[in-house]
């Protein structure tokens, strides 16, 4: 049996300083992982929060989990009229923060872990 080598699993790391906001270093976009800064590659509860995302995607077979994760920030924009406070309670980012310290958490995570964040 052959090692599949590392390149060809995601993420696929990709700096682009231009393309994310003001106030954000990373965001996931399967299989990629876009970062502002090169360095932050080696930030390993950043990876792990953003590997977090992955998962989530790949288990709402990617489109979807943008649309579940665009209405509940909408929902939670109108429920708290601020828009940190809402990013910060969307049900995925609730998941990626509570367990972006563990580095065992990707191995013993139960399927659709992010439901339990849902508020």
């Amino acid at each position: 049996m052959t090692k599949k080598s590392h390149w060809l699993k995601p993420p696929y790391i990709v700096v682009c300083p231009w393309l994310l906001a003001k106030g954000y270093c990373a965001m996931a976009l399967y299989p990629f992982v876009l970062l502002k800064q090169a360095h932050l590659r080696h930030d390993r509860r950043l990876m792990l929060h953003e590997r977090i995302h992955l998962r989530q995607q790949l288990e709402l077979l990617i489109f979807p989990f943008y649309i579940v994760y665009l209405l509940h920030y909408l929902l939670l924009l109108w429920r708290f009229r601020n828009h940190w406070q809402a990013y910060r309670h969307i049900c995925f980012e609730r998941e990626a923060y509570a367990h972006e310290h563990n580095p065992a958490y990707l191995t013993q995570r139960p399927l659709w872990a992010w439901r339990k964040y849902w508020t």
